[in-house]
């Protein structure tokens, strides 16, 4: 391209050498740009819509490439585009970036290489991620409203304890008072914040890194996906949320022509909860040695009985896809269901929690004050 672009305007090609990418350099600018679910959405589709028209792979990537807005996906495409122009397959050439790229889109890819329809496929593709993040979306909105109002509380409050209450009480000692108990309890705690607030925040934020580091080892994800399993009323939400995505994973592998076991493996990777993960991968074991991925599912607590038989009923009649298909729609619209009961009653709950925080506070400062009036 350097060479074709040079000769354009007469200019003679002394040399040429390959320099790093922006993003290759720049480890902060890769983590700022990240590529978006919604943009991978779009980038399928519109890829799709111009392979139907006729137009050569290489060159709908590159009109793709220039229409781009996220600079890093753009920066990554390029890539992309420069490995096919050499040679290297669609799917291949996605390999080389996992970080845009899941093992699900790029097996679906090659998976359409190999059948002639990769514009199908990719049409489909956009079809089922759309719908993934929509679920994603109704899950995360869930839990973030009730983490903000919280964790907003919490730093309303801690600054509350270190900087105001103790002005008010240096006023309340002045006057030698005998303090009701709510008073000299928040003095207590106060004081308390007031001494040790630099360290408060240091502890809190190593057990944040702690916690952060924990989690990114598979011993750490094991013990907190199964402790997330395991919390009353989220846990309904998240066993929902992982057999929808599982069951949809599936059947599109399945319906695109990948191999059974394959496609458990890829859809046990892309799960997103090691508990899942593991009866998956047991399923895969048991299909290898000749047996049904619905007989590994039945001695599982974590898979519902109604799925183990409907996969039963599947395998049985040769439409497991559409049985997956099925099973993931109907869990889909549970997770809806779910998502809107949950937030209708966290709103209420929450509201009373903060009242009778914020109550508590005031009343333990007003008491105080109501007897300084009166003993002016």
């Amino acid at each position: 391209m350097a060479v074709e672009m040079l000769q354009k305007h007469k200019l003679i090609v002394v040399s040429i050498r390959p320099v790093q990418s922006l993003f290759a350099k720049n480890q902060l600018l890769s983590f700022i740009h990240r590529v978006k679910s919604q943009e991978i959405v779009e980038f399928s589709k519109e890829f799709s819509v111009l392979l139907s028209a006729g137009i050569p792979l290489v060159e709908a990537l590159e009109i793709i490439q220039k229409q781009v807005g996220n600079l890093y996906f753009k920066d990554q495409l390029a890539e992309v585009v420069s490995d096919v122009r050499d040679g290297a397959s669609f799917s291949s050439a996605l390999e080389r970036h996992p970080d845009i790229f899941s093992n699900l889109y790029i097996n679906l890819v090659r998976a359409g290489e190999a059948s002639g329809k990769i514009q199908t496929v990719l049409l489909h593709l956009s079809d089922h991620l759309e719908k993934q993040h929509h679920l994603n979306s109704r899950v995360k909105s869930s839990l973030l409203y009730p983490a903000v109002v919280i964790g907003g509380f919490g730093i309303v409050g801690l600054l509350m304890m270190a900087f105001v209450v103790p002005k008010l009480m240096e006023i309340f000692s002045e006057n030698n008072m005998d303090l009701p108990l709510p008073t000299k309890i928040l003095i207590a705690v106060s004081g308390f914040f007031h001494n040790y607030f630099i360290l408060i925040i240091i502890a809190l934020a190593l057990v944040v890194v702690g916690l952060r580091n924990f989690k990114n080892t598979p011993k750490g994800k094991a013990a907190l996906d199964s402790f997330l399993l395991k919390i009353p009323a989220l846990n309904k939400i998240l066993e929902k949320f992982y057999l929808s995505r599982f069951s949809a994973n599936l059947s599109m592998l399945i319906i695109s022509g990948v191999s059974i076991i394959e496609s458990l493996q890829i859809s046990g990777d892309v799960v997103g909860n090691e508990v899942y993960k593991k009866v998956i991968y047991s399923a895969v074991d048991e299909v290898r040695t000749g047996g049904s991925v619905a007989y590994a599912f039945e001695a599982s607590d974590a898979i519902p009985p109604m799925v183990s038989k409907m996969i039963k009923v599947g395998e049985k009649t040769g439409n497991l896809d559409l049985v997956l298909k099925s099973i993931s729609n109907f869990y889909s619209k549970e997770v809806d269901i779910a998502v809107e009961g949950i937030t209708a009653i966290i709103e209420p709950v929450l509201i009373l929690l903060l009242g009778a925080g914020v109550a508590i506070l005031v009343a333990a400062i007003l008491m105080p004050i109501y007897q300084m009036t009166e003993a002016f």
